[in-house]
């Protein structure tokens, strides 16, 4: 790797984020509206259900991963399933105009099923990583994570692999976001506690220069989980053991600046027909959630603001922005929850399930409506999808 300095910062840009309210810390409250949470059990059982995502019609699409599935819950409630060929472990999935794109990690590949011939084709990683989230982007190429590096599917078949060098041998990236300058931002974590034993780094890959930037999370140890680019350019990050969510700033953080050349190979592809299982409606049971509101203190370093989750080890990790600014996010710990960063305010549902995260969420914004997966890798429950609405 080449090594380059540090950028220079705007002056403006980190005016700007110091002028961010820093309200002060308030008793816990109750003004938001109660929340209704919907579950209903998948039509595999023990599944593993994630990967969740929002198809026009208003259809969830996720994986199966244990069972080796890709499964549809329609509006109707009823459901769909379609087997993944060769063994096939679908992980995460992405809803695209032509179908559906999963990472198969254990075949090392990247699928597309078109749902309406029942064709799942899959195109072989190169390297023979394993891939593990997914994201589409507007030319139609497909960004994938692997345990150290990021790939590119081309529509052209073509496979781009860049690697990185972890903090920790046992690190791996995993979630990634795509920000609107067409560069790829990641998060490396590592499940093995704070402090040292954490991870510290996210990291955008320019794809036009092979330049990967790397920024250090506010936290020492924190574990960057989740990552979300925003369309004003700033990032969130989700840290799993310092307890916050953080909105960084990368005109004015501190980072590096590394060269990373990739390598390009063609990929080989597999492709199979399998005939869709449809199950019929599924009788789902609403609960009542009451929220819990705290407003809290943000810190403020260069470049980032960290707020502080309410709920003790609350281990947030997947995250989206809704039409208001508002982040909703998962708690492995078993909430759902929303962070309003301009009055520095959460709001938080307790899931009906106990232990039944991890969890992965979609937001529709037309209806205000949080679709979640409960894959139950605490405990032995019954998976299940759902969806939390609150009125507003």
């Amino acid at each position: 790797m080449k090594r380059m300095p540090y950028l220079i910062v705007p002056a403006l840009a980190w005016a700007t984020l110091l002028s961010a309210p820093t309200p002060s810390l308030a008793a816990a409250g109750s003004t938001a509206a109660p929340a209704t949470i919907a579950e209903f059990a998948t039509p595999s059982p023990t599944s593993s259900p994630q990967g969740a995502d929002l198809a026009a019609d208003g259809s969830l699409w996720y994986a199966e991963t244990t069972t080796g599935k890709i499964a549809v819950f329609h509006p109707d409630h009823s459901s769909s399933e379609f087997s993944v060929p060769n063994g096939g472990q679908p992980f995460i999935l992405k809803v695209a105009a032509d179908g559906i794109w999963f990472t198969d990690s254990a075949t090392r590949s990247i699928g597309h099923l078109d749902p309406r011939s029942g064709k799942i084709v899959e195109y072989a990683i190169p390297s023979g990583a394993s891939p593990f989230f997914i994201q589409i982007a507007a030319d139609g190429s497909k960004w994938f994570s692997e345990t150290a590096g990021v790939g590119r599917l081309s529509p052209a078949g073509v496979v781009t692999e860049w690697s990185v060098t972890l903090e920790h041998a046992d690190d791996n990236i995993e979630q990634l976001s795509l920000d609107p300058q067409g560069r790829v931002w990641f998060a490396e974590r590592n499940f093995d506690g704070a402090g040292a034993a954490g991870t510290n780094t996210v990291r955008r890959l320019d794809p036009r220069s092979n330049v990967i930037s790397t920024y250090r999370v506010p936290t020492f140890g924190g574990n960057p989980a989740g990552i979300l680019a925003n369309a004003d350019g700033t990032v969130w990050v989700s840290e799993y053991f310092a307890n916050a969510l953080a909105r960084l700033d990368p005109r004015v953080a501190a980072h590096s600046d590394a060269v990373v050349m990739p390598n390009t190979q063609q990929a080989g592809s597999l492709a199979a027909t399998v005939l869709r299982s449809r199950t019929g409606r599924a009788p789902g049971t609403d609960t009542q959630a009451a929220p819990s509101v705290h407003r809290v203190s943000p810190s403020v370093t260069r470049g980032w603001i960290e707020y502080p989750i309410p709920t003790a080890n609350a281990m947030a990790e997947d995250m989206r922005v809704d039409g208001f600014g508002r982040l909703w996010f998962e708690e492995d710990a078993g909430l759902l929850g929303s962070l309003d960063p301009r009055a520095a305010r959460f709001t938080e549902y307790a899931m009906p399930t106990p232990d039944s995260g991890y969890y992965n969420i979609a937001l529709n914004p037309l209806t205000d409506t949080l679709w979640f997966t409960e894959a139950g890798v605490f405990a032995p429950v019954t998976t299940k999808v759902g969806y939390l609405r609150t009125g507003r």
